[in-house]
């Protein structure tokens, strides 16, 4: 049977706004930590892999610093390239026309939620990090 596994409730992420979250994943047999980040734009709930398609490395270079000066963009902290919220889609920067990938997530009763086989009970907080900065703990539901 698939498992329902609570990222955060809806009200944790407001509007326009951007939240980390270090997941676990087990993988080949080995757990390993899964970046990923949640936003909200005109009600619809956004869930993306807190990579960039450009060198790999993590949106938020500053943990948590997510969004552009102005706030409306999602921005790699390394190279300064902007990506629409709503569809991920990179349209300045060294990856233009690239995408953030997408991650399926079901709203349940007030939270937000992913279905993925590959997630763990295990939060991913112990897992070693270079620029780790954890902020959630997956519960299933």
């Amino acid at each position: 049977m698939t498992e329902l596994f609570v990222i955060c409730e809806t009200m944790e992420v407001q509007e326009e706004e951007v939240r980390g979250f270090v997941l676990a994943r087990q993988i080949e047999g080995e757990m390993k930590p899964w970046p990923i980040l949640m936003t909200r734009k005109g009600g619809a709930f956004h869930a993306y892999e807190n990579v960039c398609p450009h060198a790999g490395n993590r949106l938020d270079t500053v943990p948590g610093e997510f969004l552009d000066e102005e706030g409306n963009f999602l921005k790699c902290g390394t190279h300064g390239a902007l990506f629409d919220l709503e569809t991920g889609h990179c349209f300045i920067g060294p990856c233009k026309g690239e995408n953030l990938k997408p991650i399926d997530i079901v709203i349940d009763d007030g939270d937000i939620c992913m279905i993925d086989d590959t997630l763990t009970e295990e939060d991913g907080l112990h897992l070693h990090e270079p620029d780790e900065h954890p902020e959630v703990m997956i519960t299933s539901d």
